[in-house]
């Protein structure tokens, strides 16, 4: 009875540690994301463009990312609120390479669009550190 008892405790020591690397990691990735965010939310797109991921950097040069960025973001007006809509993690996505990447889409408010839905997809770089790969609005 006593080592069931010492399995079970342990099990729940585990998942609660589980639990809560999980929960870190979460909001690391959410953190990152409402970083880069927050930087287009105040029209620093060139600084946008610097703190996202290679791939992002690739598939497009700065001065095309500050015009689009320009173009998508200022008829927005100001963001009011944001909030986390779903979150998900893959190893493939479609015109991405290989590799380890969380989806996060938000629920945001602008002065003047009363809704808007933005997907960011987020990459572990060589270094480790998650940046941003892509950025869709809609």
């Amino acid at each position: 009875m006593l080592k069931q008892l010492m399995v079970l405790w342990i099990l729940i020591v585990c998942a609660n540690m589980a639990s809560a690397d999980e929960q870190n990691f979460l909001e690391e990735i959410e953190s990152s994301a409402r970083a880069w965010l927050g930087l287009n939310d105040e029209g620093r797109y060139a600084e946008s463009w610097r703190n996202s991921s290679a791939h992002f950097q690739k598939k497009m040069t700065e001065a095309d990312w500050l015009k689009k960025a320009n173009e998508i973001r200022k008829p927005l007006g100001a963001m009011e609120a944001r909030y986390i809509a779903t979150a998900g993690q893959a190893k493939k996505l479609s015109g991405l390479p290989e590799g380890e990447y969380v989806v996060l889409q938000f629920y945001t408010t602008f002065k003047d669009r009363t809704l808007a839905l933005e997907t960011v997809t987020l990459a572990k770089e060589k270094d480790v550190v998650w940046r941003v790969a892509d950025y869709a609005i809609k």
